[in-house]
């Protein structure tokens, strides 16, 4: 009799300090057809959590952390660094030499080559810029016969901020320094001037996906400062290929507008060079 005493208490207790562990029972009561009422008991399965297990001791994501994670992001262009830049223009000028009346005329636009190198910086909402370039020039015209070699050494640099998503709003200085031998006919001169020009321009850059991204620049200047007027525009789409390095390919124009006068005789010259870009990028 002690023994079966001893098993109810134990019943007891468990059932008192560990519901979760047993099925648990559902009571309800009713009135049958002939007016006698009756107990019904059914039982539920016990719910219990799913075991998640952990890696390396990192903490196991819930459905909710893993359904608020970001994708992943693309490669990081907060520096850009360009060595080598070929571009391929095709070049012409007009040219007014000194003379009385001032012979004038205008060259046959030729195909040139011109080396380049530079590199943008990011951080935040600000960027740089910076260039340096340099092209041996050489345009003519048979009849009339006009004649025009241009060594050009052209840097310049720029700071700038981002005023809407994706576009700079920029201000700074190019050095422009020129070796220019032109021919009007008979007429000949020579001249080898240098600017510091101020520049002011907008740079539109665009994120396409993780690899590529799409560049468009424009800046003026000059304004009388320097050269008359220095107008230059750039669009090149870039592929990252690889983590940190990729190629770079587009179109550009430049145009300049120059009067150089030494001893009340002036030389007007007016280049424009347009054609494509291609190069290497390592970013970072």
């Amino acid at each position: 009799m002690k023994i079966e005493e001893g098993c109810w208490c134990s019943l007891l207790l468990l059932f008192i300090l560990c519901p979760p562990a047993l099925p648990q029972a559902v009571a309800g009561a009713g009135i049958g057809a002939n007016g006698s009422v009756y107990i019904a008991r059914s039982m539920e399965p016990a719910t219990l959590a799913p075991i998640q297990l952990t890696i390396d001791g990192d903490a196991p994501a819930t459905p909710s952390q893993t359904a608020g994670m970001p994708s992943e992001k693309p490669y990081g262009w907060h520096i850009a660094i360009y060595p080598a830049l070929a571009w391929v223009p095709t070049f012409g000028s007009s040219a007014t030499l000194p003379g009385q009346p001032s012979p004038s005329g205008n060259t046959s636009s030729s195909l040139n080559g011109l080396f380049a190198a530079g590199a943008r910086f990011e951080r935040g909402k600000w960027s740089a810029d910076t260039m340096f370039m340099w092209a041996a020039l050489s345009a003519q015209r048979q009849n009339p016969l006009v004649d025009v070699n241009l060594d050009l050494v052209l840097g310049d640099a720029m700071g700038g901020r981002e005023i809407l998503p994706s576009l700079y709003v920029e201000g700074g200085v190019r050095r422009l320094a020129l070796d220019v031998h032109a021919t009007v006919g008979s007429s000949i001169a020579s001249r080898s001037p240098s600017y510091w020009d101020p520049l002011v321009g907008l740079t539109y850059r665009r994120q396409l996906g993780r690899k590529w991204r799409i560049l468009i620049h424009g800046d003026g200047g000059g304004f009388g400062v320097g050269s008359d007027v220095d107008v230059t525009a750039t669009a090149r789409a870039e592929w990252q290929f690889v983590r940190h390095f990729g190629i770079a390919m587009g179109y550009g124009g430049m145009h300049l507008s120059d009067s150089n006068s030494v001893n009340g005789k002036t030389l007007k010259i007016s280049p424009t060079l347009h054609g494509p870009t291609f190069g290497l990028g390592v970013f970072f």
